[in-house]
């Protein structure tokens, strides 16, 4: 379904993606920045002017929130043309909770909690800012194409509600509290009773309540005891099963004090200390010894496709080293594992490109390059290899087939960078932007680096080096490759930017963390660790966490104070940190630490055999893949636990 229809002269509505109770929404075109968004149509009545100023004051109120776990709101506004409500946002690809659990059913216990944890930790942003949801449910959350939940919608149930004039009720009554019933506004509380009902449909594939009436619902919401998970599921732990139930509380006193809250018994081990059956029982075995080729190489891998978006899913906050399957190879792997859709791929040594059932470990296909595959990156059903020789191949993800082979001439080129409908490789002569569904050179930047370029909101963004000389940090139009603008790092950077909120990142030899303008490049704070940075940066929860020789560091990302450092040795180069619920996971040589984001206390640290190296990991689901190096083989573990070694 097409439309012409531009909205307040800008945005040029492409594509209806559908509608609910919450409005239109459809796929735009900002006209001004050039970039793809969402944009929600809601309903109003014309010259309600009451309505009208709600809505801007809540959509305000919300668009300020800014949390990898919160959509993102660009702009809003009033067609003057006919008075129609809008809200652009950020596109997110994906699907939300509510057609994953109809398309793939209920999830691992471990996902299970995994997404409620990402959940938790948005809303206790939001409720620290004043904000409260109000209709909290799958349909609301949407699931990335890197297993990043995020959530939709805060602030405009509350407008929604206040403009129908056939109930004071506000928000879908299979998940909204007993509170909410009784004419009562309801507060963060609310919320929680709406996780708690969101976690019962992920791990059961049911509501709490079911019944054929809204009278029913209601009155089931206010007087009727919920059941527990596990009388649905069998193999659901006690503490699970207690702490479902005390989401669900009729009393708001009775339920869990805050999100936080809710966080922090999310992370027991004892939720996932269940009996029964299924994709998360532990199989017995011990965790094998694993090793991978080289820490920097591989960290870049996974440090391209992060930056882009793509398919590199978030690390769940433990890691339990149970074994789920082996690959056995006869050559070394040689790309940081990337998991896209149920499926893993990998290079080796030998040229051959694998796709691999994420479940069972079992090859859906296979496909010899004829050249060493050194960084992976998925989008639009294509895998992209970027090879040692400076080719780039495009492979069908569902037959294995090659779409196209683009020779760049590159030298030591680094990791592919998908987005925007090219493909980004950089390499020590230069940068290209190759179309990506054609294979053919779009452009070509005179400036080049080891490490992949980083790809947000239509800019590539590339921190040249050349090792005789001083790093250069790039800004360049990704449709046409003009430099917006360029800063001068009087040091070699060896580690690839990071792009997040507008804020670049990226450090250098010296032990300097840059946090530039992303639209203009203008410095906004400069911090130091105590020895070189090699991997790149991420921000979670308001602070920048990145790698150094000698400790994982966390700074203010508003200001670039240190906040934490957390001990450890890294004589060639930590990775780059990986943030989820709360934990962040860093691989240094043959060790992977798990620290709390927050204070920089260990949560555990699992090490391997002196001489071996982790390689970066690529999780999603209930299962982290990791491998290379001398024992040539790929693993699957699962995430059920949290052990501690």
């Amino acid at each position: 379904m097409a439309s012409s229809r531009v909205l307040a002269g800008r945005y040029e509505l492409l594509r209806f993606l559908g509608k609910g109770g919450m409005g239109e929404v459809w796929e735009g075109h900002d006209r001004t920045l050039q970039r793809r968004v969402a944009v929600k149509l809601l309903p109003h009545q014309r010259g309600d002017a009451a309505g009208a100023a709600l809505f801007f004051r809540e959509a305000r109120t919300a668009g300020a929130l800014r949390h990898p776990g919160v959509v993102t709101v660009h702009d809003l506004g009033q067609d003057p043309t006919d008075g129609t409500l809008f809200l652009v946002m950020e596109l997110l690809p994906g699907r939300d909770l509510g057609a994953v659990l109809r398309e793939d059913g209920v999830a691992a216990v471990a996902t299970a909690l995994s997404w409620t944890g990402q959940t938790a930790a948005a809303l206790a942003a939001a409720h620290d800012a004043g904000i409260v949801h109000r209709d909290l449910k799958p349909a609301n959350l949407m699931l990335t194409t890197n297993d990043r939940v995020v959530i939709l919608d805060f602030g405009i149930a509350r407008f929604v509600g206040a403009t129908r004039t056939s109930t004071q009720v506000m928000g879908t009554l299979a998940y909204m509290a007993p509170e909410r019933f009784l004419q009562q506004p309801g507060d963060a509380r609310s919320d929680l009773y709406a996780l708690g009902c969101v976690l019962n449909e992920l791990l059961t594939g049911r509501v709490p309540f079911e019944a054929d009436a809204p009278a029913m619902m209601m009155n089931a919401h206010l007087r009727t005891p919920a059941t527990p998970p596990s009388a649905k599921r069998p193999g659901i732990s006690a503490a699970l099963d207690r702490l479902v139930l005390t989401l669900l509380a009729k009393e708001p006193g009775d339920r869990p004090a805050d999100a936080r809250e809710v966080l922090r018994r999310l992370r027991e081990p004892a939720l996932r200390d269940g009996t029964g059956s299924g994709p998360d029982r532990d199989d017995g075995r011990r965790r094998p010894h694993i090793a991978r080729r080289r820490v920097i190489q591989v960290a870049a891998a996974g440090v391209a496709a992060t930056a882009a978006g793509l398919a590199v899913p978030v690390v769940p906050a433990l890691l339990s080293g149970r074994v789920r399957w082996p690959v056995h190879g006869d050559k070394f792997y040689t790309t940081a594992p990337v998991e896209a859709r149920g499926v893993v791929y990998t290079g080796r040594g030998d040229g051959v490109l694998l796709a691999l059932d994420a479940a069972t470990g079992k090859e859906k296909w296979s496909l010899n390059l004829g050249r060493i595959p050194y960084g992976l990156a998925v989008a639009d059903a294509a895998v992209y290899a970027g090879n040692e020789d400076g080719s780039l191949y495009a492979v069908d993800t569902a037959t294995g087939s090659t779409r196209w082979n683009h020779v760049s001439g590159l030298s030591s080129p680094s990791a592919p960078v998908a987005g925007g409908g090219a493909v980004f490789l950089a390499g020590r002569n230069g940068l290209q932007a190759v179309d990506a569904a054609t294979g053919t050179r779009r452009w070509a930047y005179d400036a080049g680096s080891e490490r992949p370029p980083a790809f947000a909101d239509g800019v590539v963004h590339l921190a040249s080096c050349v090792l005789t000389t001083d790093s250069t940090l790039h800004a360049i139009d990704a449709a046409t490759g003009a430099k917006k603008w360029s800063l001068p790092i009087d040091a070699i950077t060896e580690a690839s930017p990071a792009v997040f909120d507008g804020v670049v990142y990226v450090g250098d030899w010296h032990g300097r963390l840059f946090a530039v303008e992303a639209a203009t490049g203008a410095g906004k704070w400069t911090s130091t660790v105590d020895n070189e940075i090699f991997g790149s940066a991420t921000v979670a929860h308001g602070l920048v966490f990145v790698g150094g020789t000698h400790a994982l560091y966390a700074f203010d990302a508003s200001t670039g104070a240190r906040k934490w450092a957390y001990p450890m040795s890294a004589p060639y180069g930590a990775s780059t940190p990986v943030e989820s619920d709360g934990s962040v996971l860093i691989c240094v040589s043959n060790t992977l630490h798990a620290v709390d984001a927050l204070t920089g206390v260990k949560r555990w640290v699992a090490a391997i055999d002196e001489g071996a190296s982790f390689s970066q990991p690529a999780v999603a689901r209930s299962l982290v893949w990791a491998g290379g190096g001398a024992d040539r083989t790929l693993y699957a573990f699962h995430l059920a636990g949290g052990e501690r070694l």
